[in-house]
């Protein structure tokens, strides 16, 4: 072999060394500065309308959903929302599959009674 061949051999074992030990020391980071989400985090996320407009006071649907799960938000500030969205949310909250939410029976509302004369 010549001596070019060599010192590029030489040159690509040392870069996949680095890479190596970069790569152990990652992985090794992850491991240590692993964050524990809450599982009901991203059901509740991919049950918001997703439009992000601020309407509900945060700064989107991933912050109503931290605000949601620490107790600090209603769901029914939700704007877009509606009845359907709201019982899903409730369903995850209560631990159950919001999937089996299918439809929402609409309560009646009240009827205004007229005045009397």
């Amino acid at each position: 072999m010549s001596d070019s061949m060599i010192q590029i051999l030489e040159v690509a074992g040392i870069v996949g060394a680095i890479g190596a030990v970069i790569g152990l020391i990652l992985a090794i980071a992850s491991k240590i500065f692993h964050v524990e989400v809450d599982p009901r985090y991203d059901l509740i996320v991919e049950n918001l309308p997703g439009f992000n407009c601020g309407a509900c006071g945060y700064a989107g649907c991933s912050g109503m959903a931290e605000g949601i799960l620490a107790g600090e938000a209603n769901v029914r500030n939700c704007a877009p929302g509606n009845e359907l969205t709201y019982a899903k949310v409730s369903a995850i909250l209560k631990g159950e599959d919001p999937d089996a939410v299918t439809s929402v029976e609409e309560k009646a509302k009240p009827v205004a009674k007229p005045k009397k004369a």
